[in-house]
């Protein structure tokens, strides 16, 4: 009983500690300019400034960022479950020469820091002539060796007996991925849809090496964008109160989809 308890204060401590920031950052998105300097800390403004927020979406071009922010992790979602469900259901149901190789290949490419690989992905964006477009900020990341591994570990565990009926049937591979196999991963796809909105939306050092036109900005860029504007005596609140809005899109997503993640984690325990 004693063990458990200590477990779950320190489960609640860090829990705490890790949104402490968060908690401030809207805490000083509503405060006026001189409660946010105010000695002793108020975690709690005094009256509720909404002007921040006024600021943070006029002061720059907040909606273009965002519209831009939108298209680039929509592609990227629709991407990377494309190529990740193909290549997953190829390495959990299908047999061919050199399978384990290639599969061992594929999960080297998690071993390397994405930035050994942004000079060439330059180079080759430049023959391309594809440096400072839209295009250049998707077409590098349509596909993850993550979400693949994620999705072939789930695809083993759905009984192959399932797809023999079907094959009975007469159903096609395609057929097969797309009526049955695809129901069945709701969870796991759910969860890769968090893990890959989250890295899409949250790109920063990418854009800022290939994007040179303000239009094409993200709401990353917008953001230390909104700063450089503000350099002399930056906007704080103002500045936290883009951040929140930034960081609504995540949250929403996460709420969505967050049962479909539960049932994911559940089905992994299970056995055929």
């Amino acid at each position: 009983m004693i063990k458990k308890v200590t477990k779950h204060i320190v489960l609640y401590l860090c829990a705490i500690i890790m949104i402490l920031p968060f908690l401030w950052m809207i805490s000083t998105s509503l405060k006026t300019p001189e409660e946010i300097f105010a000695i002793p800390i108020r975690w709690i403004p005094s009256k509720i400034y909404v002007e921040n927020f006024h600021k943070a979406v006029t002061s720059f071009p907040f909606f273009t960022f965002f519209r831009n922010s939108v298209t680039v992790t929509v592609c990227i979602i629709i991407g990377q479950l494309f190529t990740s469900i193909l290549t997953a259901y190829a390495f959990a149901r299908l047999e061919f020469r050199g399978k384990k190789i290639l599969f061992v290949l594929l999960l080297s490419g998690l071993m390397l820091p994405a930035q050994t690989i942004m000079i060439p992905m330059i180079v080759i964006l430049k023959n391309l002539k594809l440096l400072n477009t839209i295009y250049g900020l998707i077409i590098p990341f349509s596909w993850s060796a993550l979400i693949v591994f994620l999705l072939r570990q789930f695809f083993m565990q759905i009984p192959n007996s399932i797809e023999e009926a079907a094959q009975i049937d007469g159903c096609s591979t395609m057929k097969i991925i797309w009526k049955i196999i695809l129901p069945i991963s709701k969870p796991i796809i759910s969860t890769s849809i968090i893990l890959i909105f989250i890295y899409g939306w949250n790109q920063y050092f990418w854009p800022l090496l290939i994007v040179s036109d303000s239009k094409l900005y993200t709401l990353q860029l917008g953001l230390a964008y909104f700063k450089e504007q503000n350099v002399i005596e930056t906007d704080w609140g103002a500045l936290m109160a883009g951040t929140t809005l930034t960081m609504l899109p995540v949250i929403l997503v996460f709420l969505v989809f967050q049962k479909k993640v539960i049932q994911s984690i559940a089905f992994s325990g299970s056995k055929e």
